[in-house]
């Protein structure tokens, strides 16, 4: 039957529904096998899925079906109708159906991940799916599955199935339970054999979207294990986001694309360079150095997506920062010594691979550092023109774009000694007016960053005319807000806008 709007309120009475749940327990198949169709044909309405839900007997049969039954293809509809009831859910609901609650239980968890294992590779799927439904919504689930290792071990062991849905779905499901740093990596030698699986799809796959859930999968690998950074290092990982993030506004040539799931191919390489920039892993940076990515990385701070721009915009932030300090030092020593003195310089960094001697093209002078930044593995936000797209970013105030760009920006602000040039170098790329707008409309934590980069560019610089006008006006305006009501005071008493003995201090 064709069913319409008034047909399903004629259905919503609670008795059909009950007498057509219990009809689930039938022993006669084919009768059980129409009764799951129907079922399944009405939790697609969202009017039916709040009956069936609050028929205590509705979970409990469905998953008799599964435990108890022989026929795949019933227990594959089965899980179906699970997985649709999961979604047609909202979290808060896995607390008032006691359905709900029992699917999350470590029985059924273990069950789900028991029958992944054991069924045939078309059945697999529907399984699948409902773990990943469950693990969207109930903590409880994702913790049962990251901490069954067995388990664990199949999935990973699933990425080198010949069965490309199989293989895909598998990756969604650790995709999902990985969230926040920590994917449930299988004991060793599995351990290594996961990440080179995860490597070789995200370098030779030629579907975008394993590409990106294998991105996104390194993108959660633990951050301070070492043997993993050692498992990347030797394969092509880095080189395979380089060509992404490249080719992502088609100027190189490569694969290229221009659809949403291609975007999200770029956001979750994005992801997953962030591994290679943090600051406590060097040698992972050297890496990133070699392969000059500065370009492509600013060029998507123009052509990216706000998520794009926002990692983008962390990325180069780590950059500059775990530079910053090489550069103060090297700087303080060029500004004062002749060039017999940069080669001293160079003796007292071994590691590092200076170029600044050897080539005429790395002698131009930056206008913040002066040579200091010139070394071929430091990254330098003036010397890469990215000081410009980071303030351009900074209108997109509804997302976390602008306070990944300030602090990137803020980067440029932590030397003393070159504080002058540094907020120079905002003011005449129109950064002023860019930070005014985060002031006016972005976020607090976007406020608070744009206050300190205000108050050093008024320490450093001169504002005058309509930007001082403008600025005064929108500073009053932030003085009614507590959380940073002193901030905006001493910023306005260095603009001399008010007086020494103001009572917002």
């Amino acid at each position: 039957m064709q069913l319409k709007e008034n047909s399903i309120n004629d259905l919503k009475d609670k008795q059909f529904v009950h007498n057509l749940v219990h009809m689930l327990a039938t022993n006669a198949p084919a009768c059980k096998s129409a009764c799951i169709k129907c079922v399944k044909k009405l939790i697609q309405y969202p009017k039916m899925v709040k009956r069936f839900l609050s028929d205590p007997a509705t979970i409990p049969l469905v998953l008799n079906i599964i435990s108890f039954r022989s026929d795949p293809i019933l227990k594959q509809e089965a899980a179906e109708i699970l997985a649709l009831l999961v979604q047609a859910c909202k979290q808060p609901q896995f607390q008032i159906y006691q359905g709900l609650q029992e699917l999350q239980s470590e029985h059924s968890v273990s069950l789900f991940l028991q029958l992944v294992e054991k069924s045939e590779p078309q059945f697999k799927v529907q399984f699948l799916h409902l773990l990943i439904e469950l693990s969207n919504k109930s903590k409880t689930a994702q913790n049962l599955i990251r901490d069954n290792v067995d388990a664990v071990t199949h999935l990973f062991s699933c990425l080198d199935s010949d069965q490309p849905l199989v293989r895909r779905w598998t990756m969604k499901l650790i995709y999902c339970v990985s969230e926040g740093d920590r994917v449930p990596l299988p004991p060793s030698p599995g351990k290594e054999t996961a990440i080179n699986n995860l490597a070789s799809i995200l370098i030779c796959s030629p579907d975008f979207e394993e590409r990106s859930i294998a991105a996104g999968i390194i993108s959660q690998l633990p951050k301070d294990d070492i043997d993993v950074d050692e498992i990347l290092c030797k394969t092509e990982t880095l080189k395979a986001i380089h060509e992404v993030i490249c080719s992502s506004d088609g100027e190189f040539g490569g694969i290229g694309a221009h659809n949403n799931q291609d975007k999200s191919l770029l956001e979750n390489a994005l992801a997953a360079l962030l591994r290679f920039t943090g600051s406590s892993k060097p040698e992972l940076q050297k890496q990133v150095g070699k392969l000059e990515l500065y370009p492509a990385l600013v060029r998507v701070l123009s052509t990216g997506n706000s998520l794009a721009k926002q990692r983008t915009a962390t990325a180069l932030e780590h950059l500059s920062r775990s530079t910053s300090s090489l550069v103060s030092e090297a700087s303080i020593r060029v500004r004062h010594e002749d060039s017999r003195s940069l080669f001293n310089t160079i003796n007292l960094f071994p590691n590092m691979s200076w170029c600044c001697s050897a080539s005429a093209e790395n002698k131009i002078s930056c206008p913040v550092h002066g040579i200091a930044c010139s070394q071929r593995h430091t990254f330098c936000l003036v010397k890469a023109d990215a000081v410009k797209p980071l303030l351009q970013t900074l209108s997109d105030t509804n997302s976390g774009v602008a306070e990944a760009s300030l602090k990137a920006l803020e980067t440029l602000l932590e030397d003393h000694s070159t504080l002058s040039h540094a907020t120079a170098a905002i003011v005449e790329s129109q950064g002023v007016e860019a930070i005014l707008q985060v002031l006016e409309k972005g976020t607090l934590s976007a406020k608070t960053i744009a206050l300190d980069l205000f108050h050093k560019i008024v320490n450093h610089s001169r504002i005058s005319g309509p930007s001082f006008q403008r600025s005064e006006g929108i500073l009053i305006q932030l003085l009614h807000e507590d959380a940073i009501r002193k901030k905006v005071a001493l910023v306005l008493k260095q603009m001399k806008v008010l007086p020494e003995q103001s009572s917002y201090f």
